[in-house]
């Protein structure tokens, strides 16, 4: 009887023994899945800092999240505090809080930051109160959908970029065409009113100015460039001057600002052309390509009052190639060294400037509302040419020149070197002997521009620190200026 009862014991055992792997094997099968993020459609990579489900609030870390949504972030470790910049906003959020603040405005988040494995975590609301975008999560597929409407554009007013179904995208241009692009191997959405149709990402292109290629350049997509009205003795992009010596890239004509060669430009059949209206712009351009039946895009950069709003169309021209969330994080970054530059030379007294030129017998000078006027102010410096009406002409006579100029610390000489017979201050001297009377030129503290100026508009950042190291040499010790030249006096 006692035998029989330790064998029932043991079958017992067995079976609760058994009861208990069989339990335990489906939480080892059913491990929580990996957070997904899409932005768009468009997965984001994490790496080593994992999003994270805590009551049901996902958790995202704030770098990879913020930068990948085109932000510059930064981490102030005096006051334990993360800095993200978008534009002219600025949010700040301090670890283990649960209060953001943009531009100053309290928004209460869901939970508190908190950190995890040495990276700070937000809550998904963060997305919505810092960056206007909205954010929802499925439970059930453990994905975390993010969806931009319409790309941000803080300070140019002049074009603009909507999203729409099926990574599609209506743009519209320096001239208000709406451009429909539409992914390769996909179809738009119906109902979508457009001026044309442009199947992206773009694989050839042609620019009508050399302005345009710096941004291509810095968006890594020179491949796709076929086709310059710039021959390459005057191409100060490196890659653009050697792709277009081999004739990789081809010369279409226009160093003279003459027409292209349409014959040539048909034989190219590039799917779009890159080109600027305006007072001086290419409106004759746009009406034979029109006739050719070759789309192109208005690429008004250069009529922005703003440097930013300048700087800011390398978003538009990024999302030919969808590379405008790249681009944001560019311009974010160039916004942040921008003020990071101006703040060196904030209080510090202000040199007197002249900027402009003289040519061919006639003198200009530097509007004060234009995007270079407000650079002299950012950068520190005293305008000497600050009160001229900014309606009037910036062609002005040589003795009102030298008047408001004659007591000037600095002279920026508003040419590129190359186009200079002689990049020197005797050279400038000779073209208006006025100009020997000035301060400036009598100290030596002359500069022109460095020859890439016109092609590298993306290296904002790197104009207005130079500008404010050229005001301020003593706030920018052993910095050399790179796209301001200083000239010798022979």
């Amino acid at each position: 009887m006692r035998t029989n009862f330790i064998k029932h014991r043991k079958l017992i055992s067995l079976f609760i023994i058994s009861a208990i792997v069989v339990l335990a094997l489906p939480a080892i099968s059913t491990a929580a899945p990996a957070i997904q993020v899409n932005i768009n459609g468009k997965p984001v990579t994490f790496g080593n800092t994992q999003p994270y489900v805590i009551n049901n609030i996902v958790m995202l870390p704030v770098r990879t999240i913020s930068e990948a949504l085109g932000a510059n972030v930064t981490w102030d470790g005096v006051n334990n505090n993360v800095i993200l910049r978008r534009g002219n906003n600025i949010s700040i959020l301090k670890k283990g809080n649960d209060t953001v603040y943009v531009n100053g405005k309290a928004f209460k988040l869901l939970t508190a930051s908190s950190i995890r494995n040495g990276s700070m975590y937000v809550p998904q609301d963060f997305i919505t109160d810092v960056f206007g975008f909205q954010i929802s999560y499925d439970k059930k597929t453990a994905k975390v959908s993010i969806q931009i409407k319409e790309l941000p554009v803080y300070y140019s007013k002049n074009f603009r970029i909507k999203y729409l179904d099926n990574g599609c995208k209506l743009i519209t241009d320096g001239e208000h065409y709406r451009i429909l692009l539409v992914p390769r191997g996909k179809t738009a959405p119906k109902g979508i009113i457009a001026d044309k149709t442009v199947y992206i990402p773009l694989q050839k292109v042609m620019t009508a100015s050399s302005t345009f290629a710096g941004a291509m350049a810095k968006l890594n997509v020179l491949d796709s460039l076929k086709a310059v009205t710039t021959s390459k003795d005057y191409w100060y992009i490196l890659k653009v001057k050697d792709l277009v010596s081999r004739g990789a890239i081809k010369y279409v004509g226009g160093d003279n600002m003459e027409p292209p060669n349409y014959e040539l430009v048909k034989s190219i059949n590039p799917e779009l052309v890159f080109l600027y209206t305006g007072t001086a712009g290419q409106q004759h351009v746009m009406r034979k390509l029109s006739e050719m039946g070759v789309s192109f895009a208005v690429n008004n950069e250069y009529l922005e009052p703003d440097g930013l709003g300048r700087l800011e169309w390398i978003k538009f021209t990024a999302a030919f190639y969808d590379k405008e969330l790249e681009a944001e994080k560019m311009f974010n970054d160039a916004i942040k060294n921008v003020y990071t530059a101006t703040a060196k030379a904030a209080g510090l007294t202000k040199p007197k400037v002249a900027w402009g030129l003289s040519w061919q017998g006639k003198v200009y000078i530097t509007n004060p509302a234009s995007y270079v006027g407000k650079w002299i102010t950012m950068c520190g410096g005293d305008y000497v040419f600050k009160d001229h009406n900014v309606r009037a002409d910036t062609q002005v006579s040589p003795e009102y020149f030298y008047a408001q100029a004659k007591d000037a610390d600095v002279f920026i000489f508003s040419s590129t070197t190359n186009y200079m017979k002689s990049p020197t201050i005797n050279q400038i001297v000779k073209e208006n002997p006025l100009f020997a009377n000035l301060k400036a030129v009598k100290n030596g503290n002359v500069w022109a521009y460095a020859p890439d100026w016109w092609q590298t508009i993306p290296e904002t950042d790197v104009f207005v620190k130079d500008i404010a190291a050229v005001f301020h040499p003593e706030a920018f010790p052993g910095y050399k200026p790179v796209k301001l030249v200083k000239l010798p006096r022979e």
